[in-house]
C-alpha cells in the first residue's frame, strides 16, 4: 500500500506541494535567512526555481526516494513552509529537512510538522532511523527536533562549505525503538 499523500496535525495539514503554491514559494523563499540555514535553496529564489523544485519533488515521490510536503495552516490551507524525508534505503534511514517562512516562525509549526513527518517515516516507510541536521547557529531548529524526541548525536565541525565558508552542524536522530517507546509511554 502506498504511503499517504496528506498528513494532518492539530493546526497543520501537510500535502504535496502544487503549482498553486508557486507565488507563495517565491515570496517565502526570497529570504536570506532560509537560504543561509538550508543547503540547497538558492537566493534569490525565483519562479523558475519553484517550478524546478516542484518537478524534483514530484519525481522523487514517484520514485519512492523522498516524500516532501507543503506545510499549511489547516484553517487557511496557505503554504507556510515545507518538510520532507529523503530515504537512504541501503541504511534503513531517512534524512529530515524543513523550512518555515518568516511570518510563521516562532509559533511551533516546525515542531508540529516534524512530529507528523517522523510518525509518517516510521509508520509508512519502514525506516529504523530518522536524522536531521541544523547549522550550529540555528538553535531554534534544534529545539524543535528535541521537542519531538530527537537526540543530539554529534557536532560536526566544518561539515559543509557554503559560499566558501566551512559550516559546523549539529546532528540529531531518533530511532524506531525510541519513537515506539515514547508512543507507548515506555
Amino acid at each position: 500500500m502506498p504511503p499517504p499523500t496528506e498528513l494532518a496535525g492539530s493546526r497543520l495539514c501537510l500535502t504535496p506541494p502544487a503549482v498553486k503554491d508557486i507565488p507563495q514559494l517565491v515570496l517565502l523563499l526570497n529570504d536570506t535567512l532560509v537560504a543561509e540555514m538550508t543547503l540547497s535553496i538558492p537566493f534569490p529564489f525565483g519562479e523558475i526555481d519553484a517550478v524546478a523544485w516542484l518537478h524534483s519533488v514530484s519525481e522523487r515521490r514517484q520514485a519512492g526516494t523522498a516524500y516532501v510536503f507543503a506545510i499549511r495552516e489547516a484553517d487557511s490551507a496557505g503554504l507556510i513552509g515545507a518538510i520532507g524525508v529523503h530515504l537512504h534505503p541501503l541504511y534503513g534511514s531517512a534524512e529530515l529537512g524543513y523550512w518555515i517562512g518568516a511570518p510563521y516562525r516562532g509559533r511551533g509549526f516546525a515542531t508540529e510538522a516534524i512530529g507528523a513527518v517522523i510518525d509518517f517515516a516510521f509508520e509508512h516507510l519502514g525506516v529504523v532511523r530518522v536524522q536531521a541536521m541544523h547549522k550550529y547557529s540555528n538553535q531554534p531548529s534544534g529545539k524543535a527536533m528535541r521537542a519531538n524526541g530527537m537526540r543530539q548525536e554529534a557536532e560536526l565541525e566544518d561539515y559543509v562549505v557554503k559560499h566558501g565558508v566551512p559550516q559546523t552542524v549539529i546532528q540529531y536522530r531518533i530511532l524506531r525503538r525510541e519513537w515506539a517507546a515514547a508512543r507507548t509511554g515506555g
